[in-house]
């Protein structure tokens, strides 16, 4: 294995088809490291020389556009940069590093052209003072060595043996920094050259990659290449790097599942080999691993022919390139040169075809993807990552290990530490499992049901492991045997049926090929750790996606029943559980302590790598005691001798068996584990030595979100002594492992003396003031849970959004930055946190939003209107303040959920017993008996309840919500204990009293519940209140939408966009849409409110491209400026028509009332006329705003929307012009939308049905398409 450095004057690189050329040609070349001088690239432009293969770039540009040098790195080059210099007017720039734990500098020159002897005396200075190491010096030098080898005439004569100036400082720059040539070191006797000067009809070898010492020993191929798309030839040359035998591993192509070709050859082949090998008597886990090889053989027949097909011609050009170089290099005649220059511009032509080609996918992407809520906007909000690629690691003996056999070698070994530490606890060990047994039986744990276990135990069927295909990602990285998930995806109707009969043979005694139970691991590094410890990096497991697919299938079975098995203390991984309820309650806690002064503790314990340590014999044992039937083993063929390798570029892998841990990346790995540890927080809860808070008939002891664990205790010294005592014998039998000395302690009114002894027996961190704890810092002081989380998070955002002005992000691109990046960051603290934001509060982050979105310039649309969601007229730009109020009007809305379901829930209504805040809160606020001291959190909540009832009336007036009991309206019924039996029949609010229309009778109630003598008489209590009070006709209100979400019998999913929805679409500060009124008033016609809904949702479908859909936005929000308008503002003395027709340029005089538009979209009308073979009428709200057509099918309707925003961005690229577009402009916009859509179709796999591309070759006429076929070859 090598180190291959490649260096190239590319004569510019401002074209993105030359950038384009140079990347492909580096990739193709196998180049590690590029040394490219000349890139012509100034210092304010905004160009990329990176791409997902060359991850890191190291620039110097010049002022203007000249000079202009980079080192460009391979994202799986070993090199790790300490430092740079880059100089000003971009003729070199160094990068400092290591390679393979060795010292490098790198320095990449473009010399002057002129003789400049200060030039090179500077950099003589640069390389003396660099420290000891290996230093490789590349670029153009302007110079050669050795005139008498390295230059040859016009005549093919050498030049005299003496030295030009330039050549003379070069030679004393090398001969004073000890430098060598490599290429004439491994070429003595050769001649060769890198530049041909056309003008001076002469060659020299003026491009060098020059080494010291230390490097040249390394160096063992150095090359001189012919001069290609370029007018310099590159030139290499190969370090030795410690030696290593990573084997080439083959993973599916991506790019052969968009071929029919492809597509249907392979169908063929898995039709034949299922047909002759599938069979009773063949095992179907054999079937199934000898396909995977059958298939693999097939796509790499494919791929190489393919490939030698698509380099044949390139192979052909390159020889006779290099044949004719070298004859006119010996013998420079002018035939020569015209039969060379003739080779060269074809093979130049054919690279450029290629990248062309290559450009039209990347186009294809950008259409579909740039500035939608996407992976590739979020890639471009990312900051660019520092270079990944592991070059050392520390191994257990303090040694540091640089090659890459050595470093996989050392994450082998920590790895098959780590996942073997249970080996002696294999099911065969009796003792180990009787005591996990002890353990468990003692543990007051839920079963499944029998109806449960016999719905868990059934056999898998076709369309469950259909909807477990459909629910994977098909594109992320494969496992071991290549195949991602596109290939399943692609031949399903083939391999469901063979994959089904192996899942279901699982069941029995079939059993797995060792192949498929291997895994890859890859190694992310944990953000801020020591990168040179192994431990200090995220193991993530690439199985094959047939094991991911059926450990998906086993995870949706059991996800259901996960609320049945786990106690609601744990809501990591739980269906209908989240993440607030943990951190809403540690603050009611924190609370609590507080005010009754209580001494207690809170503690967060860290799980030393939690997920990897479980141990397996514990949790097999505990699914038999889970009640999970026999038949449902499938889970154990997954854990049946499974083995792993690292995954390390140019390192072998070496495969050893796992014996403990659920695999990050398996689907059902997190359902695992949280079962694993509910026996220990069941211990915890039932421990009568680990004291939590007592409140009522509950006591609130521990919380958990996966492995982040939350402990309030309140005999803080005695449970910790039982605490540790549990721990240690949980972890002898599960694995599980507490790091006490990264776990945290917060201790709220301890006297000082506890703390210091807690402090010395335990070895616990203490922190005063706050904890961190599932991202938020839970403060000891209530009042400082505010500042101590938002204001932190704010700042980083107004400071991501200065660093993204300049990014190259559109208009509605910047709206959906806002809603991917910012949004999920600040509602995250919404909900987690229990705290009062004001409106001053996000003032300033809503600013700096709009100056975001708006760029720092004039705002050309309300604010109010690109707050409203797209079905209303708006943009849905988020509204900080109202996602708030969504937030937590959500967590009154779970409020209302059973309590038994939600734990914080339990506990805010402990805290104001006998009252209940789901049912006060529906009293009017006068007549709540809460009290006014009550926890902030419940209180809160309150607040922003009655702020929104009385601004979007969330309730009714009376509502139907108000509660019978603990209602002052009614006294008798505030002692709620005499009205127990009553309101555990059913009637607790106004709306209950009613039962099919009619009263409810004591008899209904009876039926429900078991009632005693006595409560006949509170009965007639309450109905004499009824009756007295006419609560009749409010009990017959209709519930409006937010009394609906908290009288449904569950939370549902989306609650706080519903909500927020909800509160947007009804609000009072929107006001009437005045860009409707103008549109109206311009075109004298009123339209209804459903007739606006119809155009605003034609606009949001304009196009899939949201560059496209801008324009139709744009024109929906009267964005265009005017020569009106301009006038208005003073930036031009007439306010007349742009397009001389002597008239007043309004807004609609522009797009539709000129004489000359008029006749423009005449002839737009005539050419839909031809499409659709029958007269369109042209229409202004048609034309302009995409208003449905009657008549007109949906293909139809959505060509007719492709061709009209053709039509109006054609008029608006020639906004300020008196010059109209062509038709021939317009079809030309409609053709490049039209291969973009086919494009897309195929990679979607939807081209078949992409009815309108039929359509829309009519558009075509005389104006000739380009063909798509070039673009797919």
């Amino acid at each position: 294995m090598s180190v291959k450095i490649t260096s190239l004057n590319v004569k510019g690189l401002n074209s993105p088809n030359k950038r384009r050329l140079l990347l492909r040609s580096l990739k193709s070349a196998k180049s590690d490291i590029a040394f490219i001088q000349e890139t012509h690239i100034n210092k304010v432009a905004k160009v990329r020389l990176t791409d997902h293969i060359y991850t890191v770039a190291v620039s110097a540009h010049s002022v203007v556009k000249r000079n202009g040098v980079s080192i460009l790195f391979r994202k799986t080059c070993p090199f790790k940069i300490t430092s740079e210099v880059c100089d000003s007017d971009g003729r070199f720039v160094l990068v400092s590093g290591s390679l393979y734990a060795s010292t490098c500098h790198l320095i990449n020159i473009y010399a002057p052209n002129a003789q400049s002897e200060q030039f090179w005396t500077d950099m003589t200075t640069l390389v003396a003072s660099l420290p000891p190491g290996m230093v490789i010096v590349g670029g153009d030098m302007n110079a050669v060595p050795c005139a008498a080898v390295d230059r040859r005439s016009q005549t093919g004569t050498d030049r005299a043996p003496g030295l030009s100036g330039q050549d003379r400082a070069f030679y004393t720059f090398l001969r004073r920094s000890d430098l060598l040539d490599a290429w004439r070191v491994l070429h003595p006797d050769d001649r060769d050259f890198t530049f041909y000067s056309a003008p001076h009809g002469s060659y020299s070898r003026i491009d060098l990659l020059l080494c010291n010492a230390a490097s040249m020993a390394r160096v063992v191929r150095a090359d001189i290449h012919s001069i290609t798309w370029s007018d310099h030839a590159d030139i290499s040359l190969q370090l030795a790097v410690p030696q290593s035998s990573g084997p080439w591993k083959w993973k599916l192509n991506a790019s052969l599942l968009r071929d029919p070709d492809v597509i249907a050859q392979t169908r063929v082949a898995l039709d034949q080999y299922f047909t002759e090998n599938a069979s009773e008597e063949m095992s179907p886990a054999t079937v199934w691993a000898a396909h995977k090889a059958v298939i693999r053989g097939h796509f790499i027949k494919i791929a190489t022919f393919r490939k030698k097909q698509k380099l044949s011609l390139a192979l052909d050009l390159q020889a006779q390139l290099h044949r004719l170089e070298q004859q006119h290099k010996a013998d420079p005649t002018p035939s020569g040169l015209v039969a060379l220059n003739e080779v060269r511009r074809a093979l130049k032509q054919l690279f450029l075809d290629d990248v062309a080609k290559s450009l039209t996918w990347s186009r294809r992407t950008f259409y579909e993807q740039s500035n939608k809520l996407d992976s590739l906007l979020a890639r471009s909000l990312r900051p660019r990552g520092t270079y990944k690629s592991i070059s050392s690691v520390r191994a257990g003996n303090g040694r540091v290990v640089t090659s890459p056999d050595a470093i996989a070698q050392v994450f082998t070994e920590f790895y098959d530490r780590l996942y073997n530490h249970s080996r002696d606890q294999g099911e065969g060990a009796g003792s180990a499992t009787g005591g996990i047994d002890d353990f468990l039986n003692s543990t007051p744990l839920t079963a499944l049901t029998q109806a449960q276990s016999d719905t868990l135990g059934e056999p898998i069927a076709m369309p469950e492991v259909s909807r477990a295909l459909a629910g994977l990602n098909g594109m992320k990285a494969p496992g071991p045997d290549g195949f991602h998930g596109g290939y399943y995806k692609t031949f399903k109707k083939i391999l469901l049926p063979h994959l089904t009969n192996l899942f279901n043979a699982l069941r029995g005694e079939t059993r797995l090929h060792p192949d498929m139970t291997l895994a890859d691991i890859a190694l992310l590094p944990k953000e801020g750790r020591d990168a040179s410890r192994p431990e200090n990096y995220r193991p993530i497991s690439l199985l094959n996606f047939d094991i991911k697919l059926l450990a998906k299938i086993l995870a949706d079975r059991l996800n259901p029943m996960l609320t049945s098995l786990i106690h609601p203390d744990q809501v990591g991984f739980i269906p209908g559980r989240q993440l607030y309820e943990n951190t809403r309650r540690g603050a009611d806690l924190v609370w609590w302590a507080g005010s009754t002064r209580t001494p207690s503790l809170l503690l967060s314990l860290d799980a030393e790598k939690a997920f990897d340590r479980v141990t397996w014999p514990f949790l097999f044992r505990l699914l038999v005691r889970l009640g999970l039937p026999d038949n449902f083993n499938v889970i154990k063929a997954l854990y049946e001798n499974p083995r792993a390798q690292i995954k390390l570029q140019g390192a072998s892998r070496s495969p050893f068996t796992i014996s403990n841990g659920t695999r990050q990346g398996c689907p059902l790995s997190p359902i695992l584990f949280v079962l694993a540890l509910e026996p220990l927080l069941t211990r915890i809860r039932q421990s009568p030595h680990i004291q939590g808070v007592p409140l009522g008939n509950h006591r609130f002891t521990v919380s958990a979100y996966a492995d982040d664990i939350l402990l309030s205790l309140t005999d803080p010294l005695r449970s910790m002594r039982h605490l540790h005592d549990l721990l240690t014998h949980y972890g002898s039998l599960s694995g599980f492992k507490v790091n006490l000395t990264k776990s945290q302690a917060m201790p709220l009114h301890m006297s000082p003396e506890m703390v210091a002894d807690m402090a010395s027996s335990f070895r616990i961190p203490i922190v005063r003031t706050s904890l961190k704890y599932l991202g938020v810092s839970l403060t000891s002081d209530p009042t400082h849970l505010f500042s101590a989380n938002i204001p932190p998070v704010i700042r980083q955002i107004k400071k991501d959004l200065e660093d993204w002005t300049e990014k190259p992000i559109s208009w509605i691109g910047r709206i959906h930055s806002v809603k991917m990046n910012i949004l999920p960051r600040l509602l995250f603290l919404f909900q987690a946190l229990p705290v009062a934001v004001t409106r001053r509060d996000l003032a300033g982050i809503q600013s700096a939003i709009d100056a975001f979105v708006w760029q720092n310039k004039r705002r050309r649309v309300a604010r109010k209107i690109l707050y409203r969601p797209k079905t209303r007229g708006g943009l849905g730009l988020p509204n900080l303040y109202m996602y708030y109020c969504a937030a937590q009007l959500a967590q009154v809305v779970a409020w209302h959920a059973p309590a038994a379901d939600r734990r914080w829930v339990t506990l805010e209504t402990a805290l104001t017993s006998p009252d209940r805040p789901h049912m006060a809160l529906w009293l009017p606020r006068p007549s709540r008996p809460l009290p006014r001291t009550v926890c902030p959190a419940i209180a809160n909540s309150l607040r922003i309840f009655d702020l929104a009832c009385s601004k979007f009336s969330l309730a009714t007036t009376p509502s139907p919500m108000t509660p019978l009991f603990r209602n002052p309206a009614f006294p008798p019924g505030m002692n709620l204990p005499d009205f127990k039996t009553l309101e555990a029949s059913g009637l607790r609010r106004f709306g209950d009293i009613l039962t099919g229309g009619k009263k409810v009778t004591f008899a209904d109630l009876s039926a429900r519940a078991s009632l005693r003598p006595f409560d006949y008489f509170r009965f007639m209590q309450l109905r004499h209140y009824i009756d007295t009070e006419a609560l009749v006709p409010i009990a017959n209100t209709p519930l409006n939408w937010f009394e609906k979400l908290c009288s449904a019998a569950s939370v549902p999913s989306g609650l706080i966009s519903t909500i927020y929805y909800a509160l947007c679409s009804g609000s009072k500060e929107w006001g009437e849409l005045a860009y409707c009124a103008r549109w109206e008033a311009d075109l004298q016609e009123s339209l209804t409110g459903d007739e606006w809904e119809e155009i605003w949702e034609a606009t949001a479908k304009s196009s899939i491209c949201v560059t496209h859909q801008e324009q139709s936005f744009k024109m929906l929000f009267r964005w265009y400026t005017t020569p009106v308008l301009l006038c208005r503002m003073g930036r031009t003395t007439s306010d007349l028509c742009w397009r001389n027709c002597g008239l007043q340029g309004t807004f609609i005089h522009l797009w539709w009332d000129c004489p000359r538009v008029k006749e423009y979209w005449g002839k737009v009308g005539r050419l839909l006329t031809s499409i659709f073979h029958r007269p369109v009428h042209v229409d202004p709200w048609d034309f302009l705003l995409s208003r449905p057509k009657t008549g007109f099918t949906n293909p139809e309707q959505s060509l007719l929307r492709c061709v009209l925003l053709a039509a109006r961005r054609a008029l608006a690229s020639q906004w300020l012009s008196d010059v109209l577009p062509t038709m021939r402009l317009v079809k030309a916009k409609v053709s490049d939308v039209r291969l973009m859509e086919e494009l897309t179709a195929i990679v979607r796999q939807t081209y078949p049905n992409s009815r309108k591309l039929g359509i829309c070759g009519r558009i075509i006429g005389s104006y000739k398409l380009k063909c798509i076929s070039p673009v797919l070859n």
